[in-house]
């Protein structure tokens, strides 16, 4: 019986660290965006609140990184090392990290669209 409890909890463990990954892979990406707008609003749009959003993103998504990469890192050493039991409480923090992620990303969102919409008042000569 403890030999199928432990691979449980090593599966729900691998389970977290491949969504994990995901979401660090898309906070990347999201960086690379950012770069993007933050050219675009300096030749184009130059719009000193989008810039300043830019950079507040930008730094909400940096912490964010930060914090997943070292949740990654907790979740390899539980999945290598640890004994402790995967229960509601392991759970409810993963469900915690998701929720701030998909915060973060309907940040972006926002911030995507605000963007567009300032290129929209753009016209061709």
């Amino acid at each position: 019986m403890h030999f199928k409890t432990d691979e449980n909890r090593r599966l729900f463990i691998k389970k977290d660290i491949v969504e994990t990954a995901q979401w660090t892979d898309y906070l990347e990406f999201m960086n690379t965006e950012l770069n993007a707008f933050s050219s675009i609003n300096r030749q184009l749009v130059k719009s000193e609140k989008i810039q300043h959003a830019i950079q507040d993103f930008r730094r909400k998504n940096m912490l964010n990184m930060a914090d997943l990469c070292r949740y990654d890192q907790v979740l390899r050493q539980e999945l290598d090392y640890g004994k402790t039991e995967y229960d509601t409480q392991r759970a409810k923090l993963h469900e915690k990290k998701r929720d701030e992620y998909l915060i973060l990303v309907r940040e972006f969102r926002a911030l995507k669209t605000e963007v567009y919409n300032q290129l929209t008042k753009f016209t061709r000569t």
